[in-house]
């Protein structure tokens, strides 16, 4: 019994390891009623423990209704007065109002005590902001009638770089940077935002320190709709295209001719150079996704909020292959088996889906397969497609239905349109293959 009671009382000590023991007690809190954005802010508190377990750690907090925008953790291992600074961020399309500056104190065993105090927080109203461009500095002025609204009229290039400097406010104060990201304008940051005007000459350049939108100033977007960022080198945006449709991506400025256009599923209007696209594929809802670091726009189907499968035949068809083979260029992005790469053919209606290889850039050597989805669930192996025109440069020769090369070598350079018809049923897909030059820009 002895033993038992022993071990049941040392469970016991175990179990209440991680339970809130002793005192921790915020006795006081001072700091300011009120706030700029932008402010470091000071305040002063004491804290104190039973006498028994000490002290740990005290949290700064500034809250916007729930949300905690900012915070400091400060070491406090002793009961006494401490004092620590927190910043109240600068926030876009913040109002002027309320907010709670909260303190937490616990102990070395998670006993804990919480104090709330209300601070008025306003947006400064500055007496001028820089503009900061390899150019030269200007001044931006507010204009009147126009809360919070800046402007600066120059003799500027058309595409013109730089970011905008808030100087402090007040006592408090903290100098403010305002910059560029993923094609919108963002605090904290000195990237170059890309403001952008017709043509060279003098011109407007204007910000709002509240919406943070700014002009001339040309979104990342598709048609007007904004990129959605996936990653620091994929932006997407999901939407509906019809055949023909006119389409155009702003935002990428002077780098957007680096950038490869997919004959599959664009072409490119006459006059244009190359910044307005035509829609080639039948109407749908497609995702969008803008790769930076390899410059190309990929292309695929959605049905709802899911990627496409082929189904009855008019969803999509996707293409995989070993190493030599892929968009923009094989040797930059090979599809090498992966299934997260596997290419969307354009979907062109009447059951008939496309893509556009050109030899020695997006195929090299052959040896490729058409599936029913992304992934290699959905097989077209060879007792579902034949070759439908007995084109010289594809075979099937294999029961597994990998393409591979044919009697003639592609000619490099030249590029070759693969449909894919599954208008006899899907088990019964016919490719048929035409070899062309080049594309014309189109009306």
């Amino acid at each position: 019994m002895a033993y038992g009671l022993i071990s049941l009382s040392s469970c016991n000590d175990k179990n209440d390891e991680y339970d809130d023991v002793g005192k921790a007690t915020i006795v006081s809190l001072e700091g300011p009623s009120s706030a700029y954005m932008g402010d470091s802010i000071s305040f002063t508190f004491d804290v104190a423990d039973d006498g028994e377990i000490p002290l740990s750690t005290t949290k700064i907090q500034i809250l916007y209704g729930d949300e905690i925008v900012s915070e400091r953790i400060i070491l406090t291992g002793n009961s006494g007065t401490y004092s620590g600074k927190i910043l109240v961020p600068f926030l876009k399309n913040i109002p002027d109002g309320d907010a709670t500056v909260r303190l937490h104190v616990k102990n070395a065993r998670y006993a804990a005590d919480v104090k709330d105090q209300s601070i008025t927080v306003f947006r400064p109203n500055f007496p001028y902001l820089t503009l900061k461009t390899e150019q030269g500095d200007y001044r931006m002025d507010p204009v009147e009638g126009q809360p919070y609204t800046y402007k600066v009229t120059g003799n500027f290039p058309s595409e013109l770089y730089g970011y905008i400097e808030a100087p402090k406010y007040g006592e408090n104060g903290n100098g403010i940077t305002f910059g560029a990201s993923d094609g919108k304008i963002t605090d904290g940051i000195n990237s170059l935002i890309e403001f952008t005007a017709d043509a060279e000459g003098y011109y407007d350049v204007t910000f709002n320190t509240q919406s943070y939108e700014g002009s001339p100033f040309i979104k990342f977007a598709l048609n007007g709709t904004e990129f959605i960022k996936v990653d620091d080198s994929n932006s997407k945006v999901e939407m509906n295209f019809t055949t023909g449709q006119e389409i155009q991506i702003t935002g990428l400025k002077s780098d957007y001719s680096n950038y490869w256009i997919d004959p599959a599923f664009f072409n490119i209007k006459k006059g244009t150079n190359g910044k307005i696209l035509k829609f080639r594929a039948m109407d749908g809802k497609y995702r969008v996704t803008v790769n930076k670091a390899l410059k190309y726009f990929n292309v695929e189907l959605m049905n709802g909020s899911a990627l496409s499968t082929l189904g009855s035949g008019d969803g999509a068809i996707w293409v995989n292959g070993d190493s030599n083979i892929g968009k923009p260029s094989y040797s930059a992005n090979k599809l090498n088996w992966a299934t997260s790469k596997s290419l969307c053919m354009a979907p062109m209606g009447d059951h008939k889906h496309q893509i556009i290889l050109e030899a020695g850039k997006s195929i090299n050597t052959i040896n490729f397969k058409f599936y029913g989805q992304k992934d290699f669930v959905v097989e077209f192996t060879k007792d579902k497609i034949s070759i439908a025109d007995g084109n010289p440069w594809f075979a099937i020769p294999n029961s597994d239905g990998n393409i591979r090369a044919g009697s003639k070598a592609l000619t490099k350079g030249k590029f070759y349109i693969l449909t894919v018809d599954v208008s006899a049923g899907v088990n019964k897909a016919t490719l048929s293959v035409e070899e062309v030059t080049g594309f014309n820009e189109v009306d």
